[in-house]
């Protein structure tokens, strides 16, 4: 039965088509028990002369909204790719409008990530306490929202579209999806591009300690960044002087929130993660730069400030997102069970990187999942029947290094290639970034299917922040 796509009447997706795709709860039971509607968004191709398919687009973080990316896509992403494919995107299983779940949680344990540890035993009890309320809630259903059942997810909204194969988009989270899915389902596998590739070793305790790492070298480099700027931002002539403002700033709203450059009143938690989320892009360092100038002097951001502010920070994760990247994190990958080994991570952290790793380091929910993962973590290389993979990254990106689309380059050797922006520090480098070069390489293999000859890399010009 055709998908029974309708005008959109959400607002964020006016002008595209809606519908959904009813999926099984137990993948391995799929006849029997609870089912899940997936929320779909499309664009349709723009020529039906020159259409090549469809081009799935993955949520690029658990919990967060796959059709959101469609009409942000649909803006940048070049004619060509638009003429051609239909873009079609999904809000994973119980997440934004795919029947979403609600365990009661707070608004400030919907940051749980990146929560703030007073003392250990503190953050233990806080963790250990948002996993009980959500297995209370639900605890029939979290153990089955794993990536490996998104990827059969996908391949279902596949079939429900009529398609043999499909050609997918995946940044970050979303790249790890695709890698999943081309695992399992490769034989179905058009064209792939992932972006801002994760480690899939980092899968996903690792990872959280190479957030603290990441950043505490990326806080420097913007430090230096900013330093040069000091006749402008007023933070400092030298990278520890304007650390050191940072820190003194972060330590103030851990006492009391402040007022930052427009937004309400935030905490220390809260302007940690603004920081970050500049950080990782220098295209956003001077928002970052502006951001805490007028913080420090108490005066009015520049209104660009403000409206990048609003658009990156206005569509925060809600509770369903928060719940759903709680169950992705923890039911994905066992975590290590001895409190012990978060304790020395943490003091190891304090020393090495004190801005965010302390949090990173802490034990998180996956620390008290009561429930073994139902399968193992995929493993990638033989079997994987994808035709063609491409891989993207940014040199110095921080959410994603630059290491993690080497390691699955690695994993991949038969299939897949590697493109690197150097010089770079960027999250969701095509179209995003907007690099001509990048551009064009991802377009060409988009619209013929060819990956380049050999990896290949291109340098932007340091200018380009």
């Amino acid at each position: 039965m055709p998908v029974p796509w309708q005008p959109a009447t959400e607002d964020a997706l006016v002008g595209l088509d809606t519908a959904t795709v009813t999926v099984p709860v137990d993948h391995a039971r799929p006849g029997v028990g609870r089912t899940v509607d997936l929320a779909l968004a499309r664009h349709r191709a723009r020529d039906g002369r020159l259409r090549q398919g469809v081009l799935l687009v993955g949520p690029d973080d658990p919990g967060n909204r796959g059709t959101l990316l469609v009409p942000q896509l649909t803006g940048v992403l070049p004619p060509a790719v638009l003429d051609r494919f239909d873009i079609v995107g999904f809000d994973h299983r119980f997440s934004g409008r795919s029947d979403p779940l609600s365990c009661g949680l707070t608004p400030d344990e919907w940051l749980w990530i990146f929560h703030r540890p007073l003392d250990f035993d503190d953050e233990a009890r806080y963790q250990r306490g948002v996993v009980e309320r959500c297995f209370a809630a639900a605890g029939d259903v979290l153990p089955h929202l794993t990536s490996r059942n998104i990827a059969r997810d996908m391949d279902v909204i596949r079939r429900a579209l009529g398609e043999e194969r499909v050609s997918y988009l995946g940044y970050s989270y979303g790249s790890y999806l695709g890698a999943v899915w081309t695992q399992l389902f490769g034989e179905h596998a058009d064209r792939v591009v992932l972006d801002s590739v994760i480690d899939p070793g980092s899968v996903w305790r690792r990872m959280f300690l190479d957030y603290g790492e990441a950043c505490e070298s990326t806080l420097g480099d913007w430090a230096q960044w900013a330093a040069g700027r000091h006749a402008d931002l007023g933070l400092g002539a030298t990278a520890p002087v304007v650390r050191e403002r940072l820190d003194r700033l972060v330590e103030r709203a851990d006492r009391e929130p402040l007022p930052v450059a427009g937004l309400p009143a935030v905490d220390g938690t809260m302007l940690r993660l603004v920081t970050m989320v500049l950080l990782s892009s220098d295209r956003a360092w001077g928002f970052l730069g502006d951001v805490l100038s007028a913080t420090v002097h108490r005066t009015e951001a520049r209104q660009e400030t403000r409206l990048a502010l609003g658009a990156m920070f206005g569509r925060g994760k809600d509770e369903s997102g928060a719940v759903a990247q709680l169950a992705v994190l923890g039911a994905d990958a066992p975590w290590p069970r001895d409190l012990g080994v978060y304790r020395r991570d943490m003091a190891t952290a304090r020393a090495r990187h004190p801005f965010i790793g302390p949090a990173m380091a802490a034990p998180k929910a996956g620390a008290f999942w009561p429930r073994p993962p139902l399968e193992p973590v995929t493993a990638f290389g033989p079997g994987n029947r994808a035709e063609s993979v491409l891989l993207v990254r940014s040199e110095r990106g921080m959410f994603t290094p630059a290491r993690g689309a080497a390691r699955l380059r690695e994993l991949l050797p038969h299939n897949s290639r590697l493109v690197t922006l150097a010089g770079a520090a960027h999250h969701r480098v095509y179209p995003f970034y907007g690099d001509p070069h990048i551009d064009e390489a991802v377009t060409a293999y988009l619209l013929t299917g060819k990956l380049p000859d050999t990896d290949t890399t291109f340098t932007v010009e340091e200018s380009g922040r």
